[in-house]
């Protein structure tokens, strides 16, 4: 909720901003009807829809001293304001929180996958060289390493954004870096933010549904980046990635894999595990100790390009700004690598992330790389082949299980997962649904040498079941069973 000590005139706030009928003095905007309090504004947002009415009609019965009317128009007996568009009311809203003029600095992360990763070490990195430094995305409002704050969604609503942007400020903040999601673009969650730089890392299969396939969803994205290209910001994009290249302007700065080109402003190389190369074309730096995987390296070299190319900062100072990095929770996150075997969890739940994981995998395994995956439910059926066949072709050994499975059969889902894996198998496959079993008979069939990864679900505590959200786990199933297969030697013996 956005509210501050003393009242304010909203025709003053709203000067040159819509139209304005009657006078109000207001405590705080609000989005939720139902979270109005006395002397609030009740912001009637267009995705209202046929029930703006009705929700106005509440915000009126819980105290509202008046109406903000976005793109919609509506009736009441109270003061209102009506504003043309979303835009608009980022205007209101930064007038609001008196922050037109903001010293903290604003980057936004943008990609099908890569947006927590490069969120969470580019503020790790910033936080080493200017101390106080915030991100906000999938893992919540990170303050640091501890202080991680939820927020409900990857790019919170407008109102929350615009609060947090004040807070940032007042607590001296010195950059928020902010995942931007596809949703949030959509919806124009981050209406009225001014951005610094802005990053695409990736483009690949994810929400499809949600966007009308995959253009419309590539296109968004897009948008996002030329708008804020557009309003002054710097754009980084991935070099790699053609649609990408394709959908940015030249003066885009770019980082890609192999020996610099003249159009890329970092390339980065790595042949082993825990560290990569960086060459801007004049200078080349080696980073160590970093997390595993190829898409870390990768994610690294954007967050050096940022720091070099936007913050200023020399290329040879670039390796203690970075080093020791950690991943975030749940990418490629280790549960036990102390043992003959290794165990990790990773949020892989798209065809992309999903081959990248595996191949990191690969890399770390000695002997047989196992893997367990499912496919969440109400969301891109057409990946789920996709993702079945690369688990065939990258795995030894796959179980088929749930993943939030919402309120789709995971019957139905497992089917269209074997449906994409080419027969006869190259793995040995397996189908087990209860997510926990398949955990657990994947680490009874652990040998020295092999890994297991479980994917699709990192970070996450919850399970979406027919429509109820259960607490869950991998992390933690994972390390029980773990425990057990230690002490009996056989973890069937003991589930």
């Amino acid at each position: 909720m956005n509210r501050q000590g003393t009242p304010r005139e909203l025709a003053e706030l709203a000067q040159g901003l819509g139209f304005m009928y009657g006078h109000a003095q207001i405590a705080g905007l609000v989005d939720d009807s139902r979270r109005v309090q006395p002397g609030d504004a009740y912001v009637c947002m267009p995705r209202s829809g046929v029930r703006a009415g009705e929700y106005v009609q509440m915000a009126a019965a819980q105290g509202a001293a008046a109406i903000i009317f976005v793109g919609v128009a509506g009736k009441t007996d109270l003061p209102y304001l009506h504003v043309q568009d979303i835009e608009q009311l980022g205007q209101l809203l930064r007038r609001w929180h008196g922050t037109e003029n903001h010293s903290t600095q604003l980057i936004g992360v943008t990609g099908t996958d890569g947006k927590t990763s490069v969120c969470w070490m580019l503020r790790a990195a910033l936080a080493r060289h200017h101390r106080h430094v915030w991100g906000c995305g999938t893992l919540g409002l990170i303050q640091d390493d501890t202080r991680i704050i939820d927020l409900g969604n990857t790019t919170p609503s407008l109102l929350r954004l615009h609060q947090l942007l004040a807070d940032a400020e007042a607590q001296d903040v010195s950059h928020l870096v902010m995942e931007v999601s596809s949703h949030g673009i959509a919806q124009q969650r981050i209406a009225g933010l001014d951005f610094r730089a802005v990053i695409w890392t990736t483009i690949g299969h994810d929400h499809l549904q949600d966007h009308g396939g995959y253009m419309p969803y590539l296109e968004t994205k897009a948008g996002f980046i030329q708008a804020s290209e557009q309003a002054g910001a710097t754009a980084i994009v991935n070099a790699d990635h053609e649609d990408i290249c394709r959908h940015v302007g030249a003066q885009a700065l770019r980082y890609g894999r192999g020996l610099y080109r003249h159009d890329v402003a970092m390339a980065w190389e790595q042949e082993l595990p825990g560290f990569v190369r960086l060459n801007n074309g004049t200078q080349e730096i080696v980073i160590e100790d970093i997390p595993a995987g190829e898409f870390h390296a990768e994610n690294l070299a954007c967050v050096a390009t940022l720091l070099h190319y936007v913050e200023n900062i020399p290329m040879a100072a670039l390796p203690a700004l970075l080093k020791g990095m950690s991943a975030p929770p749940g990418r490629m996150e280790a549960v036990d690598t102390a043992a003959d075997w290794q165990v990790f969890v990773d949020y892989a739940h798209t065809p992309e992330a999903l081959a990248r994981c595996l191949k990191t995998a690969r890399m770390l395994t000695r002997q047989r790389l196992l893997l367990v995956f499912g496919c969440g439910g109400e969301r891109d059926r057409e990946k789920r082949p996709q993702m079945g066949r690369l688990a065939a072709e990258l795995a030894d050994a796959v179980w088929i299980s749930s993943d939030n499975p919402r309120g789709e059969a995971p019957e139905v889902i497992a089917s269209e997962i074997e449906f994409g894996m080419v027969q006869p198998y190259q793995a040995e496959i397996h189908l087990q649904l209860d997510r926990e079993m398949a955990i657990a008979e994947a680490i009874d069939a652990l040998q020295p040498g092999d890994t297991l990864v479980i994917a699709g679900k990192g970070h996450e505590d919850s399970m979406e079941i027919a429509g109820r959200r259960m607490p869950w786990s991998d992390r933690e199933v994972a390390g029980r069973y773990l425990d057990m297969k230690r002490e009996s030697g056989r973890v069937s013996q003991c589930a």
